[in-house]
């Protein structure tokens, strides 16, 4: 059995760790998306592991041979209790951009985006043609 000191020890270990102005501990999380190229089959392939967003969250589009991939998210997380000491809410976003090599056929660039994954497809194109353009993200 614990005695008294042990007991009130613990106590004030959990209230000092829980309160903390660690800095440390009180950083937001930050979350790295990764993105990767394939050139395969005659078409370059980006795959983004981008998990929480919804697929109306991203904007694709190419403008002056750049291609630009953007999403942004927010929320929270409600649980209905009583006496809560601390909620969490939830902002994500990425940004990339890219200089597209000469060839792609911008016309026939393709997103789409499922669990938690972007895969942007764009084929190599025989003629260069500058252009813009906003892909829809199916």
């Amino acid at each position: 059995m614990k005695t008294l000191a042990q007991k009130q020890s613990a106590a004030k270990l959990l209230t000092e760790e829980f309160w903390s102005t660690n800095e440390i501990l009180n950083q937001p999380v930050k979350i790295e998306h990764s993105f990767n190229i394939i050139d395969k089959n005659g078409n370059y392939k980006i795959l983004v592991n981008a998990p929480g967003f919804k697929k109306a969250d991203f904007k694709v589009r190419v403008e002056n041979g750049i291609l630009n991939i953007q999403a942004y998210t927010s929320g929270k997380k409600e649980e209905i209790k009583k006496n809560y000491v601390r909620k969490e809410f939830l902002i994500s976003s990425l940004a990339r951009s890219f200089r597209l090599p000469e060839g792609i056929d911008v016309s026939n660039i393709k997103a789409h985006y499922r669990n938690g994954r972007l895969y942007i497809k764009m084929g190599k194109a025989n003629t260069v043609k500058q252009m813009n353009k906003k892909v829809k993200v199916q």
